[in-house]
């Protein structure tokens, strides 16, 4: 997923006949995040695939973007069915098994040395779809922050 992430950044990058790099696709990436409301002292971008440790990003312009997606119905349904659900598929397979947050989760993890993050939907009692982002950093055990972040979306859901 890395690899097509980096793929991906470099065809955004040749976007409008300009060259593929990773310079232009950071421009078009700065004007998507633009509009989606994220201000620009609130993320740094390093790479396309999110590897880099000079990437930073606050868990509000992550949630900004999540919003933006769910309103441009265009990048929604595609960026929903992308994304693994809670004890069903992908690297949440094995996460969140039971009610309420089964099948009732659909997020992206992210994990560096020291730093474990979950991104996504969850849905709520009443039926909202609500966009979400926990970053925990300075994990020395990838399993408490899962667990953190499980007890996070068990609340959401119930």
């Amino acid at each position: 997923d890395n690899l097509y992430a980096e793929s991906m950044l470099y065809q955004i990058g040749g976007k409008n006949n300009a060259t593929a790099t990773a310079k232009n696709a950071q421009a078009v990436e700065r004007q998507v995040l633009s509009k989606a409301g994220v201000s620009s002292d609130s993320y740094k971008l390093a790479d396309g695939s999110g590897l880099s440790l000079y990437n930073y990003i606050t868990p509000e312009a992550e949630v900004l973007m999540l919003k933006y997606a769910y309103n441009n119905k265009k990048i929604f349904g595609e960026l929903c069915q992308s994304l693994p659900s809670a004890g069903v598929d992908g690297t949440l397979r094995k996460r969140m098994k039971n009610a309420p947050v089964l099948d009732n989760v659909r997020a992206k993890t992210g994990t560096v040395t020291g730093i474990s993050s979950l991104a996504g939907y969850a849905t709520s009692p009443d039926g909202h779809m609500l966009a979400f982002c926990i970053i925990n950093q300075g994990v020395m055990s990838n399993s408490k922050a899962h667990a953190f972040q499980d007890q996070v979306c068990r609340a959401i859901c119930e």
